[in-house]
């Protein structure tokens, strides 16, 4: 998208007061690593007192590392909405979870619809696997998941069920299965190629990133967001500045109102150096209460 049409966008942005970001492929280049560049960019945004949210798929245990390495500070929303997560006490705020009635269901429901599908379930702390979806679609996670049997995945409340298919990427998997998922009850995304994700129908990253603001009397029109896949949309939808990255999802980059770079190219921190100026000092954002 051209530099022109980058600056039309920006009027849409009243004063830069949060920074919401997805990470695996928005904020952190292809080799899971941030530039020297965009490491600056984060830290002189924190200086002039703008949070950065990050807003992951990833459960805490594997966005914490990320964190550490960009000194980002604060609240992070995980699990797409899920769980909110103080990143400075290294504790869960507020999380969201799946009954074992919930789970069993969809389980067997979903096994019925196709039988060759495997499961895990994510509690925040950990993954709980079967032995086929671990061999066919290793997390990428530095601890590794308790391999269990299929019944086991619902004898407790879990924050998600991850959904994977051998033969049928998560594209093609999510038009096969969405009609099938009852909606008011729960939500069907995917932020990789790999499985499909469903928790209750209220986890989302774009609801969790309004009640958020809402908390810190920020408004959606002092909000920037950047997204590359299709569970970053409520998100995208909602910011008063919404960005999908050049190696975004075709469905995001719809829904964006601006294209920057790619991740490998410092997309974020290119346009959120363009923003600093409009940074606004004049609030503290506290943790939300229990």
């Amino acid at each position: 998208m051209s530099s022109s049409r980058s600056h039309i966008a920006f009027s849409s942005l009243s004063s830069l007061q949060l920074v919401a970001t997805g990470l695996d492929g928005t904020l952190l280049r292809s080799d899971l690593t941030l530039s020297p560049y965009t490491r600056t960019v984060l830290q002189n945004l924190q200086a002039v007192g703008v949070p950065i949210v990050l807003m992951s798929a990833r459960p805490p245990r594997t966005l914490r590392q990320f964190a550490l390495a960009a000194n980002i500070r604060g609240i992070a929303i995980c699990s797409n909405g899920a769980i909110v997560y103080d990143l400075d006490e290294e504790r869960i705020v507020q999380e969201y979870k799946l009954t074992p009635e919930h789970i069993q269901e969809l389980i067997h429901h979903l096994h019925h619809i196709q039988p060759h599908l495997t499961f895990a379930v994510e509690t925040g702390t950990f993954l709980a696997c079967e032995t086929a979806f671990y061999t066919s679609c290793a997390p990428p996670d530095a601890c590794l998941p308790s391999i269990v049997d299929r019944h086991i995945l619902w004898q407790q409340p879990q924050i998600k069920i991850q959904v994977h298919h051998p033969n049928i990427k998560a594209p093609e998997l999510y038009k096969q299965l969405e009609p099938f998922i009852e909606k008011d009850l729960y939500s069907l995304t995917y932020s990789s190629s790999q499985f499909l994700e469903i928790a209750l129908a209220r986890v989302q990253k774009g609801r969790a990133l309004a009640e958020l603001c809402h908390q810190w009397g920020i408004p959606a029109h002092s909000v920037v967001a950047f997204g590359n896949m299709p569970n970053d949309i409520p998100m995208l939808q909602w910011a008063g500045l919404s960005l999908a990255l050049a190696n975004a999802h075709p469905l995001v980059q719809q829904a964006a109102q601006t294209i920057p770079l790619s991740n490998d190219e410092d997309g974020c921190a290119s346009i959120l150096e363009e923003l600093i100026p409009r940074a606004s000092r004049n609030r503290i954002c506290e943790v939300p209460h229990r």
